[in-house]
């Protein structure tokens, strides 16, 4: 066995997140996200982060970068959302559904108020642009947890509920950023609900 001081390299310490990345990623958030990102130059995100152009090209060469920081940073937060519901709740998917849903009226449609940034993202560029890019990504992703949970309860139509869930989800957001609709949560949550439960096992599928 090899001493610990016989040359063999010393683990690495992990590094430090660095303050100016984060300082330059979070003006870049609100920013982009409270502004539009064409109207959002790369000076005055400089100005706001207290940073020089330097600092921010060394973090982020360019500004396709600095939004695609930006989109990964949201992205990942409902990646952490959707993995710490089934985390904290592996054997009980009905349950992850709800409780995603009720996470969405209680928290998420506030912090919205312009409704989603990877639509609003996608709105401002065309083709393969890396905001188009991570928008589909993301969207992929979250249909794909909630098909694989739709799965685990024997729902009937587990894709095509999914992308259901999804666009329930996407003009959710979109009316509580245009439309003032005072029952927006409860309208949400009962659409929700009855999109699951119509095809779950023992039960009749819905009528017109």
């Amino acid at each position: 066995m090899t001493h610990p001081t016989s040359g063999a390299p010393a683990p690495s310490r992990p590094q430090r997140p660095s303050q100016a990345r984060e300082r330059i990623l979070s003006t870049a958030d609100r920013l982009f996200y409270n502004e539009g990102i064409h109207a959002v130059g790369i000076h005055r995100v400089v100005e706001e982060a207290a940073v020089t152009r330097v600092t921010l090209y060394r973090h982020f060469p360019s500004k396709d970068d600095l939004i695609s920081a930006y989109l990964e940073r949201r992205a990942q937060y409902d990646r952490d959302q959707v993995g710490g519901l089934i985390a904290r709740h592996p054997d009980d998917p009905r349950r992850v559904l709800t409780e995603l849903a009720t996470a969405l009226t209680a928290d998420d449609f506030a912090a919205m108020s312009r409704g989603c940034p990877f639509i609003n993202a996608s709105a401002e560029f065309t083709g393969s642009h890396p905001a188009r890019l991570h928008a589909r990504e993301i969207r992929r992703w979250v249909t794909a947890e909630l098909e694989g949970l739709l799965l685990r309860l024997g729902h009937r139509s587990p894709a095509a509920t999914a992308d259901q869930l999804m666009m329930l989800r996407t003009g959710a957001v979109v009316s509580g950023a245009l439309d003032g609709n005072e029952g927006l949560d409860d309208h949400f949550l009962a659409g929700w609900e009855k999109l699951i439960d119509d095809g779950l096992p023992g039960r009749s599928p819905a009528t017109g």
